[in-house]
């Protein structure tokens, strides 16, 4: 049975996913993250911070404009003050360049490359703040989809099932 704050937890985490991750909306960590706030995913490193996890996806939305993540096969998952969620996401590189990759970078603008991954995250709140929020993405599959890394032998491509 979900405790009280464990429903709370999955309220916080599912506004701040759809607002942040699916619309790109800076102005939520504001109201949902606390000030020592740490948003960690290893291709682009930990962030420190409201305004560096708002300058990450500022960043991130001017590169690829059309770029969006949702909830992927499984619901949110709470348990005490963690939650835990499965995501797909991605867009197309249709504008600056971009260099905030752990490998490599996009040196000039609009490439027109796609990218599409999945992940896993593990939020951490306390008092009904996000605290901390570090996942484990498909960087390997993020960076063959640029182009940065090298493409994988054939029919090991990664595909999705049932996308939204």
């Amino acid at each position: 049975m979900t405790t009280q704050e464990e429903s709370k937890n999955l309220e916080v985490i599912s506004q701040y996913f759809s607002e942040y991750w699916g619309k790109a909306n800076q102005d939520i960590v504001d109201k949902l993250c606390a000030d020592d706030f740490v948003i960690n995913y290893p291709m682009h490193g930990p962030r420190y911070g409201k305004e560096a996890a708002k300058k990450m996806m500022i960043e991130f939305k001017e590169a690829f404009p059309d770029n969006s993540f949702h909830a992927y096969q499984h619901p949110l998952i709470a348990s005490g003050p963690y939650v835990v969620g499965r995501w797909i996401g991605g867009g197309t590189h249709t504008s600056v360049a971009f260099d905030d990759l752990a490998v490599g970078k996009l040196d000039k603008p609009n490439t027109g490359k796609k990218v599409c991954f999945s992940g896993t995250t593990i939020f951490t709140l306390r008092d009904g703040k996000i605290m901390d929020e570090t996942g484990e993405e498909g960087a390997s599959t993020a960076l063959q989809n640029l182009g940065l890394v090298q493409q994988p032998n054939p029919g090991k491509e990664m595909a999705y099932l049932h996308e939204k």
